[in-house]
């Protein structure tokens, strides 16, 4: 019975460091290339990204796409916004269970 539970509390004391690992983390867009890409397609430079000038990026974008990340309605992104688009966009998407 002792050597059971010595064998028991030594592979727990072993695995503990497997199971500490942090979880990775998903992949994000640089900060800096996000403000670039940004930059290049506010064509008209008013400082927010119409759904056009998304598509000029990603054709397949469509406006129900667009609106998922249009936070505060206003029919285009602010640079946050943006942000976070491509962060979906770069995001691989969950695998299914099974």
């Amino acid at each position: 019975m002792m050597k059971t539970l010595f064998a028991a509390a030594t592979v727990a004391l072993l695995g503990a460091p497997a199971f500490a690992q942090a979880p990775t983390q998903p992949k994000t867009a640089p900060v800096t290339v996000t403000a670039e890409k940004f930059t290049k397609l506010d064509a008209n430079a008013d400082g927010s990204l119409s759904l056009t000038e998304v598509q000029s990026m990603d054709a397949k974008t469509t406006q129900t796409d667009f609106d998922k990340y249009d936070g505060d309605k206003n029919k285009s992104l602010s640079s946050a916004e943006f942000g976070k688009w491509v962060e979906a966009k770069m995001t691989p998407p969950a695998s299914a269970p099974g």
